[in-house]
């Protein structure tokens, strides 16, 4: 598990690694603040895509949440993380390298450990999260040194 300030870090970390990648993105406060108003949701999905498919390094983008239907195409919705499975998001029998970027350890995080892949936390409005939310982050914490080593 890695903690990045924003999309530049998360960019940069899959930039060095060797080899094709996939990155699955969670959307709502990794890619855009939590409850985003539409218009500004749909701008920021679409802007990280087009900038992750253009990365040399980045076979593939997935944007997956589990929230409801927004209008951007191809982006997976009520994505029932983190136990959706390899097949529904097109990656049975993939050999690339898979990066799950999130902001929730007990989702996002549990998805990357389930597909043995590297996890990246990037939260991106904790300061304007709901309770909920803070409270499901803290629980996170809790656990997540079973889950992931520590970064060397």
């Amino acid at each position: 598990m890695q903690q990045t300030a924003d999309l530049d870090e998360v960019a940069e970390l899959i930039a060095a690694a060797s080899g094709p990648n996939i990155v699955v993105f969670d959307a709502d406060n990794t890619l855009v603040p939590q409850g985003a108003a539409l218009d500004v949701f749909k701008a920021g999905v679409t802007d990280a895509i087009k900038r992750f498919e253009s990365l040399p390094s980045v076979d593939r983008v997935i944007v997956l949440t589990n929230g409801p239907q927004r209008g951007v195409p191809g982006m997976i919705y009520r994505g029932n993380k983190p136990w959706t499975t390899r097949r529904r998001l097109g990656l049975d029998g993939e050999t690339a390298a898979i990066w799950v970027v999130g902001d929730q350890i007990l989702t996002d995080g549990v998805l990357a450990w389930r597909f043995g892949a590297t996890y990246v936390q990037l939260v991106v409005d904790a300061d304007a999260e709901d309770t909920r939310q803070a409270t499901m982050r803290s629980a996170g914490r809790a656990v997540a040194g079973m889950l992931f080593r520590p970064a060397s």
